[in-house]
C-alpha cells in the first residue's frame, strides 16, 4: 500500500521543480487526471497535494475552471520580496551564531556557488535559476530553524513566478557573485553586515524586474 502523504509531497516537488525550471509558466492549467495518471495515483491524492499548493500561495483555484498556477502582481513580488527580507535576516543571524560556534560547514554553499556559475556560463538557465533557489535553501537549513526554513520554502517559488513574469532578458545580473559575497559575510561573524549584504543581494533581485512586461 501507497503511502498517501509521500505521494502528496511528490506532487508538491514535482510542481515546484517544473516551476524552477520554467516548464510550469504563470497562467497554466494544472490537470488532476494528468497527473493521476503520471504518478498513478488518485486524483484524490492529487486534489490533496493542491491544496497544499494552495495553501502555500503557488496555484490558486477558480470556481469550475479547476487549478492554475498563480499569477504574482508587482505587489505581489514586492510583498514576496520583502517577506523574505525578514526572514532571511533572521537566517543569516542564526547561522553566523552557529558557524561562530563551529557547528556548521560552509562547504557545501561554496559548492552550490560554483554550480550556480557553471549553470550560468553553459547558458542551462532552468537548472541556474533552481541552483541560485537552492543557495537560499541551504543557506536556511543551515539555520536548523524548521520555522524560518517552512516560512521560506513557499517564497522562493514565488520568487520564480515573479521573475517568470516581470523578468528583464537583457539583464546582466549575476546572483553567484553576491551569494559568494554572502559567504565571506558570514565568515566575518558580523552580522549587521551580513543582513546588509543579504538586504542588497535581494534588492538587487527586484531592481533587475521589469514592471512594464505583461
Amino acid at each position: 500500500m501507497k503511502d498517501v502523504t509521500t505521494m502528496e509531497d511528490n506532487i508538491v516537488n514535482f510542481i515546484f521543480d517544473s516551476i524552477f525550471s520554467k516548464s510550469l509558466r504563470p497562467g497554466v492549467k494544472l490537470s488532476e487526471s494528468v497527473l493521476a495518471k503520471e504518478f498513478n495515483i488518485s486524483r484524490d491524492t492529487v486534489r490533496k497535494a493542491f491544496s497544499k499548493l494552495q495553501n502555500m500561495g503557488i496555484i490558486t483555484y477558480k470556481k469550475n475552471q479547476g487549478y492554475f498556477v498563480t499569477i504574482v502582481s508587482k505587489q505581489d513580488t514586492l510583498d514576496i520580496f520583502e517577506t523574505r527580507n525578514i526572514i532571511e535576516a533572521g537566517v543569516i543571524t542564526s547561522v553566523i551564531q552557529k558557524f561562530s560556534e563551529r557547528k556548521i560547514d560552509l562547504s557545501l554553499l561554496r559548492t552550490e556557488v560554483e554550480t550556480e556559475k557553471f549553470f550560468k556560463i553553459s547558458l542551462r538557465n532552468g537548472e541556474y535559476v533552481k541552483s541560485s533557489c537552492d543557495f537560499h535553501l541551504n543557506l536556511a537549513l543551515l539555520s536548523g530553524n524548521d520555522f524560518l526554513i517552512n516560512a521560506l520554502k513557499p517564497l522562493i517559488p514565488l520568487s520564480i513566478l515573479a521573475a517568470l513574469v516581470y523578468e528583464d532578458e537583457n539583464t546582466h545580473f549575476c546572483s553567484y557573485d553576491e551569494h559568494a559575497q554572502l559567504i565571506k559575510a558570514i565568515e566575518s561573524n558580523n552580522i549587521d553586515y551580513a543582513k546588509s549584504i543579504m538586504n542588497t543581494h535581494l534588492h538587487h533581485c527586484v531592481d533587475v524586474l521589469n514592471f512594464n512586461e505583461k
